[in-house]
């Protein structure tokens, strides 16, 4: 007998998890649901990145009670449709705990919700909570801002976006997993709230919550980073920086790149990769952003990583950013463009380029800076 996964609700803050469906267990089956109108419902799970051909074709959130009878596990995804998540979510926790399934999120459930779940929780329901370091620290008071920050021995590597929704997540599972084939120890920080479901750590609520000041974040990040190195030993450090690190303009701020600079202050990164949109560059602009990023996090850019998403900066509203998606032959097209940049320029898409990539970290930490002796 196969394990049955639901994920709900699938769309374009998911496809990662999609593609990498062995990190999240083994599952004979997995069955993407949505809602009617998202313009999935019937297509092949790749519309939402035009990516490959995954097999698994999206069905409508009618399916919803049904598919719950026959599944064993259901992960319930933070969404990038604006959802009420008591109205969404809470009766899809009820029923399931009620079936005797185990819930998954990748997002942590608020207070209001939490009050309403804790009684069934004594009568068998299976659910497991995004980012149990920030459930075990909740109720520790901030550090002393005066208080000392740890070194690092293992290598880190910064995965950051200029701007959001420019693949991250993908890319990360993809070095991941690409390094851990050949007999590395990579220990894992995701720029969403799904690391806990794939072996992994999320990047800290704490990060983005108020209650400490921006010199305590920075403290406990790197306590949180330096309790991964003791307790896992690990040849790399591979940390997701959530959102953008640069406004892209007046309107647009990307919440003026802070979270990546606390990251930043928290953990020297001993190399970068910067994952792009689709867009016109030109080599100008990709120096100029190289010397920012370089100067800005004290590192070396390994390289760009040019994702098919495109940023419609004229249908978005401050609220409510519009994303396109373009052919990954287009992006194959433009990084040929630039191939005598000395920066490698990568198509997020193509398994070789991420490879490529994979040995150019490689070689990158143990031979040119001896960082590390891989």
């Amino acid at each position: 007998m196969t394990n049955k996964l639901i994920i709900f609700p699938f769309d374009y803050e998911t496809i990662a998890l999609v593609r990498n469906l062995n990190l999240l267990g083994s599952y004979g089956e997995v069955v993407l649901i949505s809602f009617q109108g998202s313009g999935m419902i019937g297509k092949d799970a790749c519309v939402v990145d035009k990516g490959q051909v995954t097999g698994l074709i999206v069905k409508p959130v009618s399916c919803l009670e049904q598919e719950l009878e026959s599944c064993d596990d259901i992960l319930l995804v933070q969404s990038n449709f604006k959802l009420d998540v008591a109205e969404v979510y809470l009766p899809v926790i009820k029923k399931a705990g009620q079936l005797g399934k185990k819930v998954m999120f990748n997002f942590t459930l608020p207070d209001s919700c939490m009050e309403l779940i804790q009684p069934g929780e004594e009568h068998g329901y299976k659910l497991i909570l995004k980012n149990t370091f920030d459930v075990r620290t909740e109720h520790i008071s901030p550090p002393d801002p005066s208080s000392a920050i740890h070194d690092f021995f293992t290598p880190v590597m910064f995965v950051i976006g200029l701007n959001e929704r420019t693949h991250k997540l993908n890319l990360q599972l993809n070095i991941r997993q690409k390094l851990e084939a050949q007999g590395y120890q990579v220990s894992q920080v995701t720029s969403n709230g799904c690391g806990e479901l794939i072996g992994a750590h999320s990047f800290p609520q704490f990060m983005f919550e108020g209650g400490m000041t921006e010199t305590q974040k920075i403290i406990m990040f790197n306590r949180y980073l330096k309790k991964i190195e003791q307790s896992e030993k690990p040849d790399l450090i591979l940390v997701g920086i959530p959102g953008g690190i640069v406004p892209f303009n007046n309107t647009f701020t990307n919440y003026f790149g802070v979270t990546s600079f606390l990251a930043s202050r928290a953990v020297r990164p001993d190399g970068l990769i910067c994952c792009l949109h689709y867009d016109e560059y030109n080599l100008k602009y990709l120096e100029h952003v190289k010397q920012y990023m370089e100067n800005r996090f004290s590192s070396s850019l390994l390289g760009y990583a040019l994702s098919n998403n495109v940023f419609d900066s004229y249908s978005s509203s401050s609220v409510n950013l519009q994303y396109a998606s373009v052919n990954p032959r287009f992006v194959e097209e433009k990084k040929q463009e630039f191939s005598s940049y000395p920066v490698p320029i990568l198509n997020l898409s193509s398994d070789e380029d991420m490879g490529k990539l994979t040995e150019d970290i490689l070689h990158y930490f143990s031979v040119d800076h001896h960082v590390a002796q891989f």
